[in-house]
């Protein structure tokens, strides 16, 4: 990304109201109302890349609950919800550990990211090779 920063930070500065989307998470205390249940992201914030698997296994206990109870989308999604919620509370942890590591609020945690990306970059080989071909 070095080559583009001077073009990003311009860009920023032009525009009259630039947006930062914070890394939060947002927990509700029931993960459907009424005939709407939430999947992945909407039910559960995540980090990563853990979005899309979580809705891809979501879906399919959501679908698998709703052929175990036909007819009664309430207990269906109740089922579904306590099924997996066991599984994004860790998940939801690891959201609010990796946020902070990834976007310091003081100059001495941005400086150990730093550090630490860079160690990272010189162990992996890919990242390495990307490094050096900048």
């Amino acid at each position: 990304m070095r080559w583009r920063a001077p073009e990003l930070v311009a860009a920023f500065l032009d525009h009259p109201a630039p947006f930062f989307d914070p890394l939060t998470t947002v927990r509700v205390p029931s993960w459907s109302r009424g005939r709407v249940v939430l999947l992945g992201d909407a039910a559960a914030t995540a980090l990563l890349g853990d979005g899309s698997s979580m809705a891809m296994a979501g879906a399919y206990a959501l679908a698998e609950e709703l052929a175990a109870h036909p007819g009664d989308h309430a207990r269906a999604f109740g089922a579904y919800e306590s099924r997996l919620r066991h599984e994004v509370g860790p998940r939801q942890r690891r959201v609010g550990l990796l946020s902070r590591l990834m976007v310091p609020r003081t100059r001495p945690r941005l400086a150990v990211r730093n550090t630490v990306d860079r160690a990272v970059g010189r162990t992996n080989p890919i990242a390495s090779r990307e490094a050096a071909n900048r």
